[in-house]
């Protein structure tokens, strides 16, 4: 269903939403992942294998996410497989890990990860304040993690049930700016590029890859950058938001 319409642009029936950065702030959760190493060497030991010392797990760690940030750093538009790369990191260190095992692992780290999520206060109402407007609300989001952990952290946050549709790059296999993953978020959606916005805090991710895609953009800005943007509206708080979309195109009575 379309909502309104203003003079400068096609009517919207929905919006993606990035992530991080967009709907949650993240911090380290130290002592979340602590506990989760000591978790993990325990269910290693448990499954007959010999556990690996707590330095030698936290070598490990660090590895695998040193190399997403530099598989992140690059700008690559592919997504990198998390699960291999653990995998290889485990073998390399000499834990051998069968899959079902591995699994487990991710599982008990990612979940560790869920501490340091902190859902912004003006999601929930902004969510359903655009929802009782008849618009889908969808996610967008740059994660290369297990996908089952990743949507399970929707449920962690309390964003379950206020979305429509939640798209990973895990599962799609492309980062944004890449249109592949937009296209499939737009198909999850159930909505056309047209008559989309794309919400989010990267310039070149999310303004730059909607645009690429045949969408508009809104760019979050909470830290007082005032440097130029691409982005068909620039806000500083998820509250702006109704007004930029009005702006746009789109009327709220």
């Amino acid at each position: 269903m379309s909502v309104g319409r203003g003079g400068r642009g096609p009517a919207i029936d929905g919006v993606l939403f990035d992530y991080g950065e967009t709907l949650v702030e993240f911090s380290r959760p130290h002592e979340a992942l602590a506990e989760a190493e000591e978790q993990i060497i325990e269910v290693v030991g448990a499954s007959g294998r010999t556990a690996p010392s707590r330095a030698t797990l936290r070598a490990i760690l660090d590895r695998v996410e040193r190399e997403v940030d530099e598989h992140q750093e690059r700008g690559a538009l592919d997504e990198i497989d998390v699960v291999a790369v653990s995998l290889r990191a485990y073998e390399d260190a000499g834990v051998k890990l069968d899959h079902a095992l591995l699994d487990e692992v991710l599982r008990i780290e990612q979940e560790a990860w869920w501490h340091g999520a902190h859902l912004d206060q003006e999601a929930i109402p902004l969510l359903d304040s655009l929802r009782d407007r008849g618009l889908r609300l969808g996610l967008c989001s740059n994660a290369p993690y297990r996908v089952e952990s990743l949507h399970a952290q929707l449920a962690f946050v309390g964003l379950e049930g206020h979305l429509d549709a939640v798209t990973f790059s895990a599962e799609i296999g492309w980062r944004k700016p890449s249109p592949s993953i937009f296209e499939a978020a737009l198909a999850a959606l159930g909505t056309s590029a047209e008559h989309t916005v794309m919400v989010g805090d990267s310039e070149r991710a999310d303004v730059a890859g909607a645009h690429g895609a045949g969408m508009r953009a809104v760019l979050i800005r909470r830290i007082g950058d005032s440097g130029s943007s691409e982005a068909d509206a620039v806000i500083a708080a998820l509250r702006e938001l109704p007004g930029a979309l009005r702006n746009m195109c789109l009327y709220f009575e």
